[in-house]
């Protein structure tokens, strides 16, 4: 009992004593750790840095890209197609055959059903005789038109997504070529060490590039079935407010 007793307590004295330098120990190892971190940290901005000029177009096309995405979020509603009070305003209009106060309508409003049926009455203002089959053709390519308008935007960010890792490319090509001739040029001991530093300079404005080409095309990704959403809607909308139309010419035409 008693040696037992006595080991116990051996060992609980050693692990007191040891503890104070197995803290200090780990201390001792935090601290390289931090600074290596730190080193780190400093050393990946250094590589950001040294891709030098391609840094200009790649913050450009940056800037756009953030632009565009915060433009699609705003651009990207049914108000901007037919909102619900443009389609109250016309319906009462349709009900009271005031084609004048309608077109007037059309012309004060920014939306896409607005202006494509802004397009249809003005034509048929200037031309009481057309028939009905060309006012659709009128309808239709104006209609085509503003969905163009609808998705131009988001095809600005597709494209813009496509040219930042074609700049980032650029930015690596010339690089690595830069250091080639800066390693043929140099009889040192270290050239391999001056040509390994060199190409991951070099790579760093590919993954730049990919970085911001990766953000636009997931952007894009999502503002496309929004857009398809949209160009459904514009459609069954401007369909709906056409036959309307076309009821009242007839009407008039009497």
């Amino acid at each position: 009992m008693l040696p037992r007793l006595f080991k116990t307590i051996v060992s609980l004295t050693s692990l007191a004593l040891l503890l104070p330098q197995l803290l200090l120990a780990q201390e001792i190892t935090t601290e390289p750790a931090a600074e290596a971190a730190e080193a780190d940290s400093q050393s990946l901005m250094e590589l950001i840095l040294s891709v030098e000029w391609v840094l200009y177009p790649l913050a450009i096309l940056s800037l756009l890209i953030l632009g565009l995405i915060i433009f699609n979020f705003v651009w990207l509603r049914e108000q901007n197609i037919a909102s619900q009070e443009f389609l109250k305003k016309a319906q009462d209009d349709f009900s009271d055959t005031k084609m004048r106060d309608l077109l007037d309508l059309c012309d004060e409003s920014n939306e896409a059903c607005a202006k494509s049926l802004s397009k249809v009455l003005h034509f048929a203002k200037d031309n009481p005789s057309i028939d009905l089959a060309s006012l659709n053709q009128i309808a239709e390519s104006e209609g085509n038109r503003q969905t163009m308008r609808i998705n131009l935007p988001n095809v600005l960010l597709m494209d813009l997504g496509v040219m930042a890792p074609m700049v980032g490319l650029l930015g690596t090509v010339i690089g690595i070529l830069r250091s080639f001739g800066e390693l043929a040029s140099d009889d040192t001991p270290m050239r391999s060490v001056m040509l390994a530093g060199g190409v991951s300079q070099a790579l760093v404005a590919t993954a730049l590039g990919l970085s911001i080409g990766l953000l636009a095309m997931f952007f894009y990704a999502i503002f496309r079935t929004r857009v398809s959403y949209l160009i459904g809607y514009f459609e069954t909308t401007l369909s709906d407010l056409m036959v309307r139309t076309r009821i009242i010419l007839k009407e008039n035409a009497k």
